[in-house]
């Protein structure tokens, strides 16, 4: 049985991406720093203690394995000093063992445009976050060129169940028998999201189409996720087929700014509001044209009638 290694299985990527290998056949291993923080389902011996930041940790858990899923991710406010040193050793490793590594990579990297952004577009990053991105993905094609086999899939802001943090949550709110939605953007603004059950089983499908045809040597692969293209009409349509009554209302903007300078988080998250003011759309077409009928693409209302549900839920 083939072997993934996920770094980072307890953040929502890489949590999804082991369901979503699973399904296609995969063993897992996770490299975790705490034993009893790893997520339930694991035994003993896929569990693997350790730091993504440490070399000698990396190189032991990804023995025996064939697919690295790098799915760490350094805290908002420390990316300047720890994205690319925490990405260092995991490369290394695929380097030296030849192996995949998957990535899961985001829109920072690119200047707003009207169009739809594909896998030939030039990136010319506008914040400092996308610039230090740049740089994650200029290691990856040297790593590439030494050996490695890259696989970047680049979404949008993630929806899914069971996440940790994301915009959605802070969004979308019970209202007595219906919903309030904070808007972070305007009524005209379209905004790219990505469904990570969807997202993940489309990396795990092309890992699987990828393996009869791997050759010697590196490689580096680059796939935009189709995602959601949503502005404010397109999710009233989505609560009215679900028969649900929902008041937009604006994303309060002005209390995350007044708060920003006293909070190292949120200021990261103030400067990057640009992404809510102008497009930023990816291109999914060379993923939908190599998966077929077989890429998974789940609609808008299906994926809000599961979000509904799981917070009635919680809210008990």
């Amino acid at each position: 049985m083939k072997t993934a290694l996920i770094i980072g299985i307890g953040g929502n990527f890489g949590s999804e991406m082991a369901r979503a290998l699973k399904q296609q056949g995969w063993a897992i291993k996770a490299l975790v720093r705490n034993a009893s923080k790893a997520p339930s389902g694991l035994s003993a011996e896929q569990i693997v203690v350790g730091d993504a930041a440490n070399l000698a940790d990396v190189r032991q858990a990804a023995q025996g394995v064939e697919l690295l899923v790098y799915a760490a991710n350094a805290p908002y406010h420390r990316w300047q000093q720890d994205a690319l040193p925490m990405l260092e050793p995991s490369l290394q490793v695929a380097q030296d063992q030849g192996l995949r590594l998957l990535f899961p990579g985001n829109v920072y990297n690119y200047s707003p445009s009207d169009q739809a952004i594909d896998e030939r577009v030039g990136q010319q990053p506008v914040t400092d976050k996308g610039r230090i991105r740049l740089k994650m993905e200029q290691r990856l094609l040297a790593a590439s060129q030494q050996g490695a086999r890259i696989t970047l899939v680049r979404a949008g802001d993630f929806l899914g169940l069971a996440m940790q943090q994301s915009w959605l949550k802070m969004m979308l709110k019970p209202k007595g028998a219906g919903w309030h939605m904070a808007m972070p953007h305007d009524s005209e603004h379209v905004h790219f999201w990505s469904y990570l059950p969807d997202l993940c089983a489309n990396a795990a499908l092309l890992l699987h189409q990828q393996e009869p045809q791997e050759q010697p040597g590196g490689s580096l692969e680059c796939w935009h996720d189709p995602g959601l293209a949503l502005a404010t009409d397109n999710w009233r349509q989505a609560f009215a087929v679900n028969g649900a009554e929902v008041k937009f209302g604006r994303f309060p903007w002005w209390l995350l700014r007044l708060i920003a300078p006293f909070h190292k988080l949120l200021n990261e998250v103030v400067k990057m509001r640009y992404l809510w003011q102008k497009p930023v759309l990816l291109d999914g077409t060379k993923m939908a044209q190599q998966l077929g009928a077989d890429l998974q693409k789940t609609p808008l209302a299906e994926i809000l009638a599961a979000v509904m549900a799981e917070q009635r839920k919680l809210k008990g």
